[in-house]
């Protein structure tokens, strides 16, 4: 039977502070009688800051005859104990947690009729919730002021009590209407993004259903926004919204303000690390649009320096800041700006492998596959690019980021023909043929490549390929100022390659 990793994992991903409660955790906790447990602890603490996998083997000669006999049931306690710590430090960090923990205080010293103390528990709850915009709990917070009225004050003072909680209560519930509003228009674009991730509609019916969300009055003013959350989400969906529009100006500007925001609520620690890191790649995703690069290199260096700014910030914060500063670099890189970056990234990610599959989800690896990819492409190394494009067309065919899923095997196809093998050649053409005619929708891009493709399969000589080659980016170059196939071209445009091979 294989053995258990897991433990190992979990520590190497704590970082110093959570090492640091458990310690306090345990010796506070029963299990603070028995030190073989925090012996271990402290082991594979070692450990994982010294190896990069799990060898229990290793770990055993370090132990006694009897910690290796009891090393399963030792391993499991610490396991239960370590989650444990974990959500108690989590819930200690947690405004949520913390208003949750004051509203059940409140509870307890209203049952014993401690009114005053009652009083002052629940003016920090809602103090708290008010400085975070937890608008349920406000709500909650606000039931409670008025029971809590009704016992302290005489009928006059209720009466102003019961009108004041009515009137926050009902500012509270249109606030709770505009963010869940707001959070519904995110959700429909975010869909939309995981089936088109590069924000281009390539059919009507997708151009519809993006002006549906383009005509939203919400999103036509900003003062509509009723919270500072509201405001983010407001900001970041029109960064989409004018990358629809082709309006990269617009976009830059909102991202500007989006990422102003966050810091603000940053500097009040109101702001998660994952906030901070999609708000800084926004920026920088805009600046690259623009050509800003003053703008692009100051985001560049926030997203490269994310432990500086958040220290407490998790192996998995971390991780995702490398996949948004890589999406960046790799782009840059294969346009030639800064290609070391992209050198020193990609050797990052090779080491970095396997904490990025189990980190990323699959439309994530399909989009960072494919970019590394081009990257390669871009500099004709054929080789790197049929290497992680193999490692994309490796992942089941899903209903995400088709796209891209099908610009890689239109890459794949061009490194096989690179490659001169004509079996290699013969097993793409066949494998990319049978991938596009499954698809949901085939685009003009893809059904010259598909027609040009059946042709292939009956040319027999060099002469032959390099006029089909010369029809082929005849034919592409026909459409490619077509809004609908902009996409496919800005992906990944074809025609620089046929322009190379056939000369011109």
């Amino acid at each position: 039977m294989a053995v258990s990793s897991d433990i190992f994992e979990l520590i190497k991903g704590m970082n110093r502070k959570e090492r640091s409660y458990f310690r306090r955790y345990f010796k506070l906790s029963s299990a603070g009688r028995n030190g073989v447990m925090i012996k271990l602890f402290e082991r594979l603490v070692f450990y994982s800051g010294k190896f990069g996998d799990y060898d229990e083997e290793k770990l055993k000669g370090t132990l006694t005859p009897s910690e290796v006999k009891h090393l399963p049931v030792v391993k499991n306690n610490l396991y239960k104990l370590i989650l444990r710590s974990l959500l108690e430090y989590r819930n200690d960090q947690s405004n949520d947690a913390m208003i949750k923990r004051l509203i059940e205080q409140y509870d307890l010293l209203f049952s014993r009729s401690l009114l005053k103390q009652s009083e002052t528990v629940l003016k920090k709850a809602k103090r708290i919730a008010e400085e975070n915009e937890l608008f349920q709990h406000i709500h909650t917070i606000l039931n409670k002021e008025r029971v809590l009225a009704r016992y302290m004050l005489n009928a006059d003072e209720y009466e102003n009590v019961i009108k004041r909680v009515y009137i926050e209560q009902m500012i509270c519930l249109e606030r709770i209407k505009n963010l869940s509003e707001m959070n519904d228009l995110g959700s429909r674009i975010t869909l939309m993004l995981q089936k088109y991730p590069t924000s281009k509609s390539r059919d009507e019916n997708l151009s519809k259903e993006i002006n549906e969300v383009l005509d939203n009055p919400l999103l036509r003013d900003e003062q509509k926004m009723l919270s500072g959350t509201a405001l983010k989400r407001f900001y970041n969906i029109n960064i989409v919204l004018s990358e629809w529009r082709k309006d990269y100006n617009a976009a830059l500007i909102y991202a500007k303000k989006y990422a102003d925001e966050v810091e603000k609520d940053a500097d009040k620690n109101k702001s998660t690390v994952h906030d901070y890191i999609i708000s800084i790649h926004s920026l920088i995703t805009e600046s690259t649009r623009t050509n800003d690069i003053d703008e692009y290199e100051s985001a560049y260096s926030k997203l490269s320096n994310v432990k500086t700014r958040f220290p407490s910030a998790t192996e998995r914060d971390m991780l995702e800041a490398f996949y948004y500063l890589g999406l960046s670099v790799f782009t840059a890189s294969g346009e030639n700006y800064h290609p070391e970056r992209g050198e020193n990234m990609l050797a990052e990610a090779e080491a970095n492998s396997k904490q990025l599959e189990q980190t990323l989800s699959t439309q994530q690896k399909i989009v960072w596959y494919f970019l590394i990819a081009r990257m390669f492409f871009g500099q004709n190394s054929f080789n790197g690019a049929g290497k992680w494009l193999n490692r994309l067309i490796a992942i089941p065919n899903i209903d995400l980021s088709q796209d891209y899923q099908c610009y890689g095997r239109i890459m794949n196809l061009v490194v096989a023909y690179e490659s001169g093998n004509p079996d290699s050649i013969e097993h793409e053409l066949r494998r990319t043929y049978y991938f596009l005619t499954k698809r949901n929708k085939v685009y003009k891009y893809e059904k010259i490549i598909l027609e040009y493709l059946r042709q292939s399969f009956r040319i027999k000589t060099e002469r032959g390929i390099s006029e089909m080659l010369v029809f082929m980016n005849r034919d592409l170059k026909a459409i490619s100022t077509d809004p609908f196939e902009e996409n496919a071209f800005d992906a990944f445009n074809i025609i620089k390659w046929l322009e190379w091979k056939i000369g011109e």
